[in-house]
C-alpha cells in the first residue's frame, strides 16, 4: 500500500474540508435554509476535535505518514501550522491558529443566527464601505 499517496490525500480533503466550512459558513449567512446543515457540521467538527484532542483528519494523515516512514510532528504542532511552515516559511503558533478558528467560526455561526444578525449585518456593512474607501484611496 502506498502510504505517502494516502497521507497527501488526506492532506487534501483535509484542506478541501476547511475550504467548504468557510464556504459554508458564508453561504449560510446568506441563505437561512443551510443554517441547520452547517450548523450541524460545526458542531460535529467541534464534537470531534474536543474527543479526540485534535482534528480526526490530521490523527489519520499522521498514521498514514508514520506508516510511509515520513517523520512528522503535525500532531503534535497542528496541521494548519505544519503546513504554513512547510508550504510558505511561516512560523505560526499552534494556539493562535486554534482560537482564531474557534472565534471565527463562533463569530459567523452567531452571525447567522436571526435575532442577531440586525447588529452584526450593520457592522459588515460599516466594513465594507470602509474596505471600498480604503482601495479608492490606495488605486
Amino acid at each position: 500500500m502506498n502510504y505517502a499517496f494516502w497521507a497527501d490525500t488526506t492532506a487534501v480533503i483535509h484542506f478541501l474540508t476547511i475550504v467548504a466550512v468557510i464556504i459554508g459558513l458564508l453561504i449560510s449567512f446568506r441563505y437561512k435554509r443551510f443554517r441547520p446543515w452547517e450548523a450541524g457540521l460545526l458542531i460535529t467538527i467541534f464534537i470531534l476535535w474536543s474527543y479526540y484532542g485534535n482534528c480526526p483528519l490530521t490523527l489519520l494523515e499522521q498514521y498514514l505518514r508514520d506508516q510511509a516512514g515520513q517523520q512528522t510532528n503535525i500532531t503534535s504542532i497542528g496541521w494548519s501550522t505544519y503546513y504554513a511552515q512547510k508550504l510558505f516559511g511561516l512560523d505560526v503558533p499552534s494556539r493562535f491558529i486554534q482560537q482564531t478558528t474557534f472565534f471565527s467560526g463562533a463569530m459567523f455561526f452567531g452571525a447567522s443566527i436571526e435575532w442577531f444578525s440586525p447588529f452584526f449585518h450593520r457592522e459588515v456593512f460599516k466594513l465594507r464601505r470602509f474596505l471600498k474607501h480604503l482601495i479608492r484611496k490606495w488605486a
